[in-house]
């Protein structure tokens, strides 16, 4: 968002009658998660359609490129549609209880850790990154990152990118997604019937988009394509989230192959999580082979949402190539504890 080309204005609810002003530098959802109003949100970039909210009367910019014509008269996306005139009249409920503040998934810094090496900065597509040279870094240097709230969207790519470990999710913490993982070793014991007929065992990062796709390839549900691998899946609010130690986590617990699940390129709702994370695989799969553990171990995949073949293909390709190449030692022994 450009605050350059935005104008303040006022929205009101029509429940509560209560006004607020939007300013220039703020959007909607902004103002409405201060305030107790609770929206449901994905991308925050008006690509998602998540927090698609009914509108009364008021004049429209709309920003997003996911509502059709035939919606724009009675909804807007709070994350990004502003008013070219007058009041917006929103069709909410009243807000949750004020003393329980809505937390919405941002990045925090850790000043005292940061080096300043401008990799949040050269990641975050939404402008939210930045270095403040009135901060003091690592080893006392003079300048740290900063991450603007009203513009970060909580994709974690900056998180996955830096370096030090100075930034983290307040939500989808690196805590949260290694503690995903971990449950891959429970899983395994109750699996243990599938895994003596296939003893290959895959893990899988989805991003939101691909999440219904790939529980569903990977389980039952009455879906004919469903690969016969034994998955663990793993989800993530970008696929851009997944950093090279997640990966390598992942076979430290006892994976034969590893997957990362993304949208097509051009279609992330995040932008560039998608290709970057795709270089971190790139990375993992050369560790691969220096180690021993062969590069087919380890493969990011683009797919449309609801194309269950294009995804049960990929799995079932990596399942064959690590079949092939038989259980690594850290299967065995991660076998071995159960």
């Amino acid at each position: 968002m450009n605050s350059t080309d935005n104008t303040s204005f006022n929205i009101r609810v029509s429940s509560t009658d209560e006004v607020f002003e939007v300013p220039e530098n703020r959007t909607i959802l902004h103002v409405l998660y201060e305030n107790g109003y609770e929206v449901p949100l994905d991308c925050s970039n008006g690509r998602c359609g998540t927090c698609r909210t009914r509108y009364l009367s008021g004049e429209i910019d709309h920003r997003d490129t996911v509502l059709e014509d035939s919606e724009r008269s009675e909804f807007l996306t709070v994350c990004v549609s502003r008013a070219t005139g007058g009041e917006i009249v929103l069709d909410l409920e009243p807000p949750v209880d004020s003393a329980q503040p809505i937390t919405r998934p941002i990045a925090v810094v850790n000043a005292p850790v940061c080096v300043a090496c401008l990799n949040c900065v050269r990641f975050c597509t939404f402008g939210a990154a930045k270095i403040d040279s009135g901060l003091v870094g690592v080893g006392g240097i003079q300048g740290a990152a900063i991450v603007d709230k009203d513009l970060c969207t909580g994709c974690g790519l900056c998180a996955a990118a830096c370096p030090t470990g100075a930034i983290e999710m307040n939500i989808n913490t690196h805590d949260v997604v290694i503690d995903a993982i971990d449950q891959f070793r429970f899983e395994q014991a109750s699996q243990k019937n599938q895994l003596s007929e296939n003893p290959n065992a895959l893990v899988i990062f989805t991003c939101p988009q691909s999440r219904q796709t790939t529980q569903e390839v990977c389980t039952d549900n009455s879906h004919t394509q469903k690969t016969d691998a034994a998955t663990h899946v793993v989800e993530v609010p970008c696929s851009g989230r997944v950093d090279t130690l997640q990966l390598m986590h992942a076979f430290e617990k006892g994976a034969d192959g590893v997957m990362v699940v993304g949208c097509q390129p051009g279609s992330c709702y995040f932008n560039t999580g998608n290709l970057h994370v795709k270089q971190r695989v790139d990375r993992v799969s050369k560790w691969l082979d220096k180690c021993g553990l062969h590069h087919d171990r380890v493969m990011m995949t683009h797919i449309t949402p609801g194309d269950h073949k294009e995804l049960a293909d990929a799995i079932d390709s990596l399942n064959q190539k690590t079949q092939a190449l038989g259980s690594t030692p850290l299967h065995q022994v991660a076998t071995e504890r159960k």
